[in-house]
């Protein structure tokens, strides 16, 4: 390990790293996403289940509760070791009934097939692959899973315009002239911001490699 890297926290010591998040530590935060991703991941599968899958992505539920946490973190109360994960399914829910609230007020076409954790890659591996493989590549990442939530977590962190666009540019491949257009921007300004934000993913993701080996917390 670098001499200037601050190893991760035990797992043993989750009250401390649930205190130093609700004080507002993004690295704190951080790891306990990491340490929670597998059930967080799960739980967010089980709630969409079979009436809605293929309609709404769990991944972007995923995400939208993401940065729910880290805006939200303050309103975070540590009682016992699962409190983070039961304050995080509670974010989750809500964004889920947001989603589930517009579809059915817009009356959309909900036939589009969307990535729903199966074989196919999802829009954030693709991303992944075709944006930061420098950044995590097979030796570091084992599983899919590892990669989409260290990303989830990078994306959260980001200023809202730039999330915003890396969502929309990248991610949902929205023609670059609609989104500058509905952001007051010019497409050149937002192109600058894709490629700054793409950057800063890339220094969040290596950053965040000295958490992939490790497992997930006791009762995560």
């Amino acid at each position: 390990m670098h001499p200037d890297e601050t190893p991760p926290i035990e797992p043993t010591n989750v009250a401390e790293l649930c205190r130093l998040a609700a004080g507002g530590d993004p690295s704190a935060i951080e790891q306990l996403l990491w340490a929670h991703r597998g059930r967080l991941f799960g739980f967010t599968r089980r709630k969409i289940g079979p009436d809605w899958q293929g309609t709404i992505d769990p991944e972007d539920v995923l995400q939208e509760a993401y940065v729910d946490v880290f805006r939200g973190i303050s309103s975070f109360k540590y009682e016992h070791e699962d409190s983070f994960y039961r304050w995080a399914t509670r974010l989750i829910e809500h964004r889920f009934i947001d989603r589930v609230r517009a579809l059915r007020r817009k009356k959309r076409d909900v036939s589009r097939e969307v990535g729903s954790g199966g074989l196919h890659a999802s829009r954030h591996e693709s991303f992944l692959a075709n944006h930061l493989k420098d950044s995590l590549t097979p030796s570091k990442v084992v599983r899919r899973q590892d990669a989409v939530s260290a990303l989830m977590a990078c994306m959260a962190k980001l200023p809202d315009d730039w999330r915003t666009v890396v969502q929309r540019f990248h991610l949902d491949e929205e023609p670059l002239s609609t989104i500058a257009a509905e952001m007051g921007r010019s497409e050149d300004a937002v192109r600058r911001m894709a490629a700054r934000a793409v950057e800063r993913l890339g220094e969040c993701l290596r950053s965040a490699s000295r958490f992939f080996n490790s497992d997930e917390c006791p009762g995560a």
